[in-house]
């Protein structure tokens, strides 16, 4: 029995910026970039709304690559269409179930696999998202369509601080969601929680792609490179990884890091002249941003963003890692190739953004 307990920017030149929108641009097509295109600016044209352009970047990773601000001219691209027909789960819709971290057994072979999310990220993991958010429901339809048809549970364990310590690594659950990879070959840059991860940690395939980007206030010049960061106070989630930022040198003391209660809560920082900038999920942000009603007042330097992955996690002291992480992958395929795990992105991705401009 399974259970389940964007402001953006463009730099392009007007006249060739005037030359890219000349082409016609429709869903359902293929679309051949263009000078002065951005992601942005051609989600603007094909769904008159520039906060789609991840779903553009999620059905095109494969030709854009990491960075989605850094698109080449001549690739070609395939614009999906939002519609109505948004993809239904066939997850197992049962009530998620609340859990403590009390008595919880140990492993065992014969016990379901054990994943722990948890709340208040929406649209990523929320219990008032439905199914609980995308990678929930993302690491549910995974394990619902591995080839081995396993045995699972999924419960929610909102103190997300205990995921990894004691709750991962003691092997009371298996797997967490929703964790990113440092960049382990380049140990030397990295602080204790990065090398934490690399250490202890065995990573599943990508769950998601997430985009982040950075923000600041929109007197500010566009940012071009990373080293314009340098002195600023950057605003970064409470218990969110400074790998991205360690990975480009934006280290204490080059910048002060600012902590904030939410991601979202970020942009609130920069508004209220508590962060220089700060380093957000985009849809995360432009949801606060609409809120917020603020599109005028923070930028977002497209030139900068990049793309998170996010991973299912598993300790490497876990007698199951190998055979675990393989039921992941293996689901995860299935629902890649079968067209499910794009269409449940576009679902959700899609509510959260109408949600946000309600």
């Amino acid at each position: 029995m399974n259970t389940v307990k964007s402001l953006l920017l463009t730099s392009g030149l007007c006249m060739a910026a005037g030359a890219a929108s000349a082409q016609s641009l429709e869903c359902g097509q293929d679309y051949r970039i263009q000078a002065g295109d951005y992601l942005s600016t051609i989600a603007q044209r094909a769904y008159g709304d520039t906060a789609n352009y991840n779903l553009i970047y999620s059905a095109n990773v494969d030709v854009i690559g990491p960075n989605p601000g850094n698109i080449r001219v001549g690739d070609r691209i395939f614009i999906p269409c939002l519609g109505d027909d948004l993809g239904q789960s066939t997850a197992n819709t049962a009530a998620i179930r609340q859990r403590t971290t009390e008595a919880l057994p140990g492993p065992s072979g014969d016990r379901p696999i054990r994943v722990l999310t948890a709340t208040g990220w929406a649209p990523f993991m929320d219990e008032d998202q439905a199914q609980g958010g995308l990678l929930t429901e993302i690491i549910n339809l995974a394990l619902e369509n591995a080839d081995s048809n396993p045995e699972y549970q999924i419960d929610f364990i909102n103190d997300d601080g205990a995921h990894l310590q004691p709750l991962i690594t003691d092997h009371a659950y298996d797997i967490s969601i929703g964790w990113s990879q440092p960049n382990c070959d380049i140990m030397d840059k990295l602080e204790d929680e990065s090398k934490f991860r690399c250490n202890n940690l065995d990573f599943s395939d990508p769950l998601y792609e997430e985009v982040l980007g950075y923000y600041s206030p929109a007197s500010d010049p566009v940012f071009a490179d990373h080293s314009e960061l340098k002195g600023k106070r950057i605003c970064r989630a409470e218990a969110y990884t400074l790998a991205p930022l360690e990975e480009v040198d934006l280290v204490a003391p080059v910048i002060e890091i600012v902590r904030a209660p939410s991601a979202a809560d970020c942009v609130n920082f920069v508004l209220e002249n508590k962060a220089d900038a700060a380093l957000i999920a985009v849809d995360v942000a432009l949801g606060r941003i609409n809120e917020l009603g603020a599109d005028d007042q923070i930028q977002m330097h497209e030139a900068l963003t990049f793309v998170d992955v996010l991973h299912a996690v598993i300790a490497k002291t876990h007698p199951q890692s190998d055979e675990i992480l393989g039921v992941v992958n293996n689901g995860l395929g299935n629902i890649k190739n079968s067209g499910l795990w794009f269409a449940t992105v576009r679902r959700h991705m899609t509510a959260f953004r109408e949600a946000s401009k309600g």
